[in-house]
């Protein structure tokens, strides 16, 4: 099974073209975060209430993304909430990305290819080579969205990652989008972990973009 880092990073690929893409810049890098946070959730490492996320089980995973951040989260007892760990993890500039696509291509599901533009710039690109796990991620976030029974929590987690990212507009038309909008707010605050992830991501967001509009 592919973690929730790997299949926000493989709904990012485009199928035809095998570039990354993303509308929203600085939420994609946040929700990345927020993905690592997920994963250690549903491996049982960690948990949250209402206010503080903490460590329940310091074992290793056996995934080195994951077990690096366990092992930095042991070592900052004074950072508690959501929002500073995701702060956190941001600014320590780990390639989340670049880790899970390395993943994906390992498991043969996409192919790394390097071309240059100009002789200068390196151009990268991840073609599919199996387009099943990409379409199962599809096929799970349209079932969670268009259906109106509670998806289980792994599906819950994805809606309220692909949401921020700008994801779900090459998963759903503009129509439906639109006519189901209040059920994807619905499922992103409806697991504790999954509203405080959402709301962490839109504060940061909302920070960085203020920030950059000074620097403008």
């Amino acid at each position: 099974m592919l973690t929730m880092l790997e299949e926000v990073v493989l709904l990012a690929v485009d199928e035809q073209t095998g570039n990354l893409r993303s509308a929203r810049e600085f939420s994609t890098a946040y929700a990345l975060v927020g993905a690592v946070f997920f994963d250690l959730a549903l491996a049982r490492k960690i948990d949250t209430d209402t206010e503080a996320i903490q460590i329940i089980d310091h074992s290793p995973t056996g995934n080195a993304t994951l077990d690096r951040i366990l092992a930095e989260m042991a070592i900052r007892p004074n950072l508690t909430t959501v929002r500073e760990w995701i702060e956190h993890i941001f600014h320590l500039r780990r390639d989340l990305e670049g880790e899970a696509l390395a993943a994906l291509t390992a498991q043969g599901i996409l192919r790394h290819e390097k071309s240059k533009l100009l002789w200068i710039i390196d151009i990268e690109r991840f073609p599919l080579v199996d387009n099943v796990p990409q379409q199962d991620v599809r096929q799970r976030l349209q079932q969670a969205i268009l259906s109106d029974g509670i998806p289980d929590t792994r599906d819950i987690m994805l809606v309220s990652l692909a949401e921020p990212c700008g994801l779900l507009g090459y998963v759903l038309s503009d129509a439906q989008l639109e006519t189901r909008r209040q059920r994807i707010q619905t499922l992103c605050h409806l697991e504790t972990i999954s509203r405080k992830v959402a709301a962490a991501i839109a504060g940061l967001d909302a920070t960085m973009r203020q920030a950059m509009s000074k620097v403008v």
